[in-house]
């Protein structure tokens, strides 16, 4: 019966003893690039983006986070400093817990190593997929990528799913290191496509989340 249990659902069933809540505004920034003091998170509602900071000083989209993950452990199962800065993109509800408490779960239960374990090479994995694609340079990909990190996959499966792009989007789009002006095109793009509908400056509703999955992984219908 534990087999059906989703692995996020595991680790956060393993963990629920030493999480205590905690809420942040939009805009905190959870830990800073290179900071050693951190948190593991539990997300129960809002977003939150990671930024990496390229040798030019600009920021560059590495994930977002939704309602259910789990992550900010990084540092506490390697002792390095964190490779990216974390930011509330909208208000957050969450479950948090320190290294010490941490190390507390992971004696009382050794299996929850091997899970945070696979929750990182699943994270590492989806990584690599992301470099993929933005080594493409095509606005729309990106767009679309942008759009999907936006949304988690149970999300994703769900009919007319809206997607709200949290902040400015100018902002976004040199996140994802595109021009204002490309962003911009490139949902016009996907508005004309059939694959999104405009329902607000910031709103977009999802009328085919398989063609916004696949152009956002480089598969471009002709």
């Amino acid at each position: 019966m534990n087999d059906c249990i989703p692995a996020g659902a595991k680790v956060v069933r393993a963990l629920e003893p030493y999480l205590h809540a905690r809420t942040y505004k939009s805009g905190h920034v959870l830990w800073n690039e290179g900071d050693r003091d951190g948190r593991l998170v539990v997300l129960d509602s809002g977003r939150v983006k990671i930024l990496r900071h390229l040798s030019d000083g600009k920021p560059i989209l590495v994930y977002v986070f939704g309602p259910g993950d789990v992550f900010g452990f990084l540092p506490f199962l390697d002792g390095g400093a964190y490779p990216a800065s974390a930011i509330a993109m909208e208000a957050l509800d969450t479950r948090i817990m320190s290294r010490a408490k941490l190390r507390q779960a992971l004696r009382a239960e050794p299996d929850l190593g091997l899970m945070l374990l696979a929750t990182l090479g699943r994270r590492l994995r989806d990584a690599f997929v992301r470099i993929g694609d933005a080594s493409r340079r095509d606005a729309l990909v990106q767009t679309a990528a942008a759009l999907v990190s936006l949304a988690t996959s149970e999300e994703l499966a769900k009919p007319l799913l809206v997607v709200k792009i949290p902040e400015p989007s100018y902002s976004m789009a040199e996140q994802v290191g595109l021009t204002p002006e490309s962003f911009s095109r490139a949902l016009t793009r996907l508005v004309k496509a059939g694959v999104l509908h405009r329902m607000g400056p910031r709103k977009l509703q999802v009328l085919d989340p398989e063609s916004l999955k696949n152009t956002a992984a480089g598969r471009l219908s002709s």
